[in-house]
């Protein structure tokens, strides 16, 4: 049965309008008896066997400053605490077997905090209402929630992850649904990835997206320096606490723009070409000058979407050289990064640097996968492209001088039409 379906991940977020004071100190309750839970377990010592008594304890020894004082776990049931201990065992044993392949492992760590809790048992930790739009835990009841519209009606629900982020909750559920039918047209599309232009299709269209830090975190961060510290309680005062908490919510806000950018441009892509050929560049050491650049873009995560969603990607090798080769005879020429447009000497073409190394990347992919080159682009849809970018927010989109394009006199030939 697993065969026909695929297994999909949907983020469900709690309306925290709707949650009274009382069962917000409960939800955060919640967390903490995990974190209580999972440092006990810790001291225990994490085995391969688990006995009754690990999952139906009541009460655990907490350390409070360099004492030790017993805590009553009321809200963590039963089937959350077995799981935790499920969650530690595959940890510890993950660790063993890097150790055994002579990598350097440490321990597992005593939590400074927990913001996971498992919920494995659909209809007994954890169940949904698509009608009421509720969503019910155990041992705390229902909550409203956003996000259960998306869920498709044919999905089969399983494991979920019941998560606290920066103060707001979230419900990661695991669903099964029938496989989707792979894209079959036919259709190739090389992407080279940058600095200047952060992405660039062998069709010519070339974007660019930035989002900067706004200033906001700086002035958070100005008021989170001059808050206090104890150093000898290792604790921060508690406007500090809550400055962090802002810092952390702003950058949510910021990585979450990024992603919502990454998976609109991926999912045009992978939806209309079945062949996406990409270069496995080392983004990491490009972090290294062009740090802040980098970080604005998160073009790594757009990468890696494409790996995920693509029918047949093509990852072409880090070492290929795909930057200054003329795709009409192959002439290989060193270019510096002010050189935008290139001339071959040997055939006299001109064409845009980016948009050669996107079409030289896609010739290697297509070789790659033994799929000579009868894989031509259908630059006939360049136009739907261009307009379905320019709707993404924070999105800039222009169309650079075709690729392969002969030698022109004047500056008509280094000229970009801008589109957006």
């Amino acid at each position: 049965k697993r065969k026909d379906q695929t297994a999909k991940v949907y983020e469900i977020k709690l309306d925290k309008s709707k949650i009274s004071k009382q069962r917000s100190y409960a939800l955060q309750r919640l967390f903490l008896e995990g974190k209580w839970f999972t440092n006990y377990i810790i001291s225990k010592g994490i085995t391969d066997s688990v006995s009754y008594e690990d999952y139906k304890i009541k009460k655990v020894n907490v350390k409070v400053g360099d004492m030790f004082e017993e805590r009553e776990l009321t809200i963590l049931s039963s089937q959350m605490k077995q799981y935790i201990i499920k969650r530690l065992q595959s940890n510890n044993k993950s660790l063993i077997i890097l150790k055994a392949k002579g990598k350097k492992t440490g321990k597992i760590r005593y939590k400074k905090s927990l913001h996971s809790i498992p919920l494995m048992q659909y209809g007994i930790t954890y169940w949904i209402n698509a009608k009421d739009k509720t969503v019910h835990i155990q041992g705390l009841g229902n909550f409203k929630a956003n996000g259960i519209d998306q869920i498709p009606w044919n999905g089969e629900f399983a494991t979920a992850n019941f998560i606290e982020r920066n103060g707001d909750y979230f419900l990661h559920v695991v669903v099964y649904v029938p496989k989707e039918k792979k894209v079959h047209n036919g259709r190739a599309i090389g992407i080279d990835l940058g600095i200047k232009n952060q992405i660039t299709f062998s069709n010519g269209i070339k974007v660019q997206y930035a989002i900067p830090m706004p200033e906001r975190i700086k002035r958070l961060y100005k008021a989170f320096s001059r808050s206090q510290y104890d150093k000898e309680e290792r604790k921060r005062s508690r406007r500090g606490t809550k400055l962090l908490q802002k810092i952390k919510k702003e950058f949510q806000h910021q990585n979450n723009q990024k992603k919502d950018i990454n998976n609109k441009l991926a999912h045009y892509v992978t939806a209309n070409y079945e062949y996406v050929a990409y270069q496995n560049d080392n983004i990491q050491s490009w972090s290294k000058l062009f740090g802040r650049r980098i970080y604005q873009t998160s073009i790594g995560g757009f990468r890696e979407c494409l790996k995920r969603k693509a029918s047949t990607p093509l990852e072409v090798g880090r070492f290929i050289r795909t930057t200054g080769v003329c795709i009409n005879c192959g002439t290989v020429q060193h270019l510096n990064l002010s050189d935008r447009m290139v001339v071959c000497p040997s055939c006299h073409s001109v064409f845009d640097r980016d948009v050669g190394a996107a079409n030289k990347i896609k010739e290697e992919g297509l070789c790659l996968g033994n799929l000579g080159e009868t894989l031509a682009e259908d630059y006939a849809s360049t136009s739907s492209m261009l307009e379905y970018i320019r709707r993404i927010p924070h999105v800039k989109a222009s169309i650079a001088v075709e690729a392969r394009s002969p030698k022109v006199t004047g500056e008509a030939g280094a000229q970009s039409v801008r589109a957006g």
